[in-house]
């Protein structure tokens, strides 16, 4: 009972500012002041009640604090930061290695999907499959001058490049340059000829073209020729057998073999975290027909992206939530890389046509939703484990933007087996140019002077003395004043007022969540109200100062603060107090 009355005192000197329950005596109000700043509202500690025969009043009537709003409705009493470079740091560090890992994830199975699209392609073999305008572009390994990619509407095929190729092409199919007209516009003018081949199958493709080539299986033959003619002797059976393998043949033989991230790009605005990740995939393939794959070297180029918020359901700390994870298949093409012999080099990558890439995409989407074991999961990022301490943290908001992320906290101050509310308010900015930084507000230190001045009752024969008020206040020169004043009784009845000066050395760090208290006492004053009474309570003044001092130095040792992010903690970060009072650190 008398922890819960101890507590509501407490919460009604924090709330109501100015409360004053005894008369000042005479002269008191014009006591010299020695401490700088020290004129801010004085916390006023609850009179208890006279030993017998006390006529003073009581006070003013008890009010019911209201409870401490949930669901972060309280006003931040302390604020956590970590800055936008740490925060990018810890993210590139983590994510490319678990970006290539849900690439290579079986649930989301591209090897298997990437067989079943092939297959539903019936009766097609790998060279019907390939973009013819890739080939007939360029040339590399080829001699086909220029080669690849679905660019044909480019500034590469202007005239310059245009001309380029056409050495070759006229060499590779009948008629000529002029028998391509209706195929390709060498001439880099933009017409019907690309849109014609660009993302079409060859086996599509049914139609005269300009009276060069007959037919698709022209074309094909053509490309197979030109391919077979550059290779060594030893591998051309082969790889023509390669080209012209069906593709039902390849059902579900795939397999993942290698992924690379090619760049991650990170922007942090509007309470979100935006991430895209250019990733390569390399296909292989597995059972007897794995080595086959594997020659040919399937490679696609995949676009990956996903929003990171912050994670909303515990109270006690902040996590990092990936939501919205998506990925794009761009490309899908076969990179004939080394030849068998390693002599003949050919950097050719053949672009497959364009369904495979869209059917890739949805399908591994689409598994990506439905699988449990494909996701990207941020859990080392903050430890969420309940700190101890003099005061208990629960997180009121949190937000990130293009300086970092910022954790706003309601404190409540841990009184024995009951807790009081910390008034909370208008924190501070963050100090510039801190990667990491803590903030408390001067309500803390309050509440905890005023918890330290409620102890510090002190019984000397027949004299009885209590604080009545307590305030302090930061000296420029990193000094903290605190003045408390002590009504002194005999044999119940009043008979002075003693007012304290303390004087403090303040060199205190902060590591991790722990305040590591550097506090000493460097000279202090006593004055008494009347002057002739100085001597006979001299001693219980020093009494009351003792006890204060012990306990003000007890508690602060106790003292912890918001815990943030456990991978980012500060460090033997010097606290400094604030012109507002307020105290902060940073690293």
């Amino acid at each position: 009972m008398m922890w819960a009355l101890s507590a509501l005192a407490i919460m009604l000197s924090i709330q109501a500012g100015t409360l004053d329950l005894v008369e000042t005596p005479p002269g008191v109000s014009n006591l010299p002041v020695a401490v700088p700043n020290v004129s801010t509202l004085p916390l006023i500690i609850p009179r208890p009640p006279h030993l017998k025969g006390s006529s003073n009043s009581q006070g003013l009537p008890p009010r019911k604090h209201p409870a401490a709003p949930k669901g972060g409705k309280c006003a931040p009493a302390a604020r956590y930061f970590l800055a936008s470079g740490k925060l990018h740091d810890y993210l590139m560090d983590t994510l490319p290695p678990q970006i290539e890992e849900l690439v290579k994830c079986n649930g989301v199975g591209m090897g298997g999907v990437l067989g079943t699209v092939m297959s539903t392609l019936d009766n097609l073999d790998l060279l019907s499959l390939l973009d013819p305008t890739s080939l007939l572009e360029g040339a590399g390994g080829l001699g086909l001058d220029g080669l690849l990619g679905p660019k044909g509407d480019e500034e590469s095929s202007k005239s310059s490049s245009g001309s380029k190729a056409t050495g070759g092409l006229n060499n590779l199919l009948p008629g000529g340059k002029e028998g391509l007209g209706s195929l390709l516009n060498l001439g880099g003018d933009k017409g019907s000829g690309k849109g014609l081949l660009k993302g079409e199958g060859l086996t599509n493709i049914k139609k005269t073209l300009g009276g060069a080539v007959e037919d698709v299986e022209h074309l094909k033959e053509s490309v197979e020729a030109k391919v077979k003619d550059i290779l060594p002797e030893d591998i051309k059976d082969t790889f023509s057998d390669l080209l012209k393998i069906n593709l039902q043949e390849l059902v579900l033989e795939f397999k993942v073999e290698e992924v690379r991230e090619e760049s991650t790009d990170i922007t942090m605005e509007a309470d979100e975290i935006q991430v895209h990740a250019t990733v390569t995939a390399i296909i292989g393939g597995k059972g007897v027909l794995g080595p086959v794959i594997t020659l040919l070297k399937f490679e696609s180029n995949l676009d990956v992206t996903m929003k990171i918020a912050i994670s909303s359901n515990n109270t006690k700390c902040v996590n990092l939530d990936v939501q919205d994870t998506h990925i794009k298949v761009n490309e899908m093409k076969i990179q004939l890389i080394e030849t068998v012999t390693g002599t003949v080099p050919l950097p050719v990558p053949l672009p497959l046509n364009n369904i495979v890439p869209i059917l890739l995409t949805t399908e591994m989407n689409e598994n990506l939703q439905k699988s449990n074991s494909c996701a990207i999961v941020l859990k080392d990022f903050n430890d969420c484990k309940n700190a101890t301490g003099l005061f208990k943290y629960q997180v009121q908001s949190a937000r990130i933007s293009s300086k970092g992320l910022s954790i706003f906290y309601c404190a409540e101050f841990n009184l024995g087996k009951k807790t009081v509310p910390v008034p909370g308010g208008r924190l501070p900015p963050d100090p510039k140019n801190a990667t990491i930084s803590v903030t408390m507000s001067t309500s803390m230190l309050k509440i905890l002077l005023i918890y330290v001045a409620k102890q510090s009752s002190v019984k000397m024969n027949d004299l009885g003395a209590n604080i009545t008020k307590i305030a302090y206040a930061f000296q420029k020169d990193k000094l903290l004043g605190v003045t408390y004043e002590v009504e002194i009784t005999k044999d119940g009845e009043d008979f002075a007022t003693g007012k304290t000066k303390l004087i403090i050395t303040h060199n205190s760090k902060i590591s991790k969540t722990k305040l590591i208290p550097d506090i000493k006492i460097k000279r202090s004053e006593n004055t008494v109200e009347p002057p002739e009474a100085k001597e006979e309570v001299e001693g219980i003044m020093v009494e009351v100062m003792k006890k204060v001092w012990s306990s003000f130095n007890e508690m602060y040792k106790q003292m912890n603060v918001p815990e943030g992010v456990t991978t980012f903690t500060l460090k033997d970060a010097n606290v400094r107090p604030l012109r507002s009072n307020h105290l902060q650190a940073a690293n």
